[in-house]
């Protein structure tokens, strides 16, 4: 199990933003040998890894077996008030793998793109001849800063969800399931037009955190369904594919789906609230 590790966590967030100026360049990032040796050592930082489509997939499902709802959403409830936000995002990861569809790229339909890389239709993956290769220290970085931010991504959700597992369970206290209550009373009351910006900005006074954080939050909750938009595929009852997850069209508007169709009539789903959060 890995304990928490302030000085790691440092280290990589460093890596990649910078506090008046966003995310750093590859280029602009400055790297400790030393520094990324004991992230490493801490389980904060990792060397790069190739991914295969079809090992992807297997390994998601895998992974999601191991993993039950309960303990994602006691994961993000623990977080609302700690504002560890690496816990909050094993909710939308294990959302978004519920149903995923055991598949082959191979037997699946696919279309290639103009670089050559062969897309699955099913869940998006990307696969080149030559092994995709990625770096899961932006996607941990994600995880910390914010929450993640791609959750509909096959190797984030296996990255998210692999490294949920490895964390010390934190139980939610009285005050974490009192924080959800009002986040949900918050989204339930809300006008009937209101888009999921005005919740965001209702929540600055419900929740700890700042605007990037609570966007991040409300698309969590919309991807576990608890959010969820009527008239949309989603991923509490079945998997949304990537042909499904259809954008507004509004130009300004880049709100992730499904949350980006969510509105204040919508208000919230009571099933997936019970098998998240149990009698909250």
């Amino acid at each position: 199990m890995r304990v928490f590790d302030k000085r790691a966590r440092k280290i990589l967030l460093d890596a990649h933003w910078e506090s008046k100026h966003g995310w750093l360049s590859e280029n602009s990032r400055a790297r400790n040998t030393e520094d990324i040796s004991y992230a490493k050592s801490k389980g904060y930082w990792f060397d790069d890894v190739e991914f295969y489509h079809d090992e992807t997939v297997s390994n998601l499902i895998n992974v999601k077996k191991e993993i039950t709802e309960k303990e994602v959403g006691d994961a993000f409830l623990a977080s609302l008030s700690s504002r560890r936000l690496e816990l909050r995002s094993a909710l939308a990861s294990f959302s978004f793998a519920r149903h995923f569809p055991d598949h082959q790229i191979e037997s699946s339909e696919s279309y290639r793109l103009p670089t050559g890389a062969t897309c699955c239709e099913i869940c998006g993956f990307c696969e080149f001849d030559k092994p995709r290769i990625t770096d899961l220290n932006v996607f941990n970085f994600e995880r910390h800063k914010w929450g993640g931010v791609q959750h509909a991504d096959v190797i984030y959700a296996w990255f998210d969800l692999s490294q949920f597992k490895r964390e010390i369970e934190i139980r939610p206290t009285a005050e974490d399931k009192e924080i959800m209550r009002a986040i949900l009373r918050t989204a339930a009351n809300l006008p009937d037009e209101a888009p999921p910006s005005v919740l965001a900005k209702e929540l600055g006074g419900v929740l700890k955190s700042n605007i990037a954080e609570r966007r991040i939050c409300i698309e969590i909750l919309s991807t576990a369904g608890i959010l969820q938009p009527r008239h949309r595929s989603g991923y509490f009852s079945e998997f949304s594919s990537p042909f499904q997850r259809e954008h507004t069209g509004e130009h300004l508007n880049d709100w992730n789906y499904p949350a980006i169709w969510w509105r204040g009539v919508d208000g919230i789903d009571e099933s997936a609230v019970s098998v998240y959060f149990g009698d909250i």
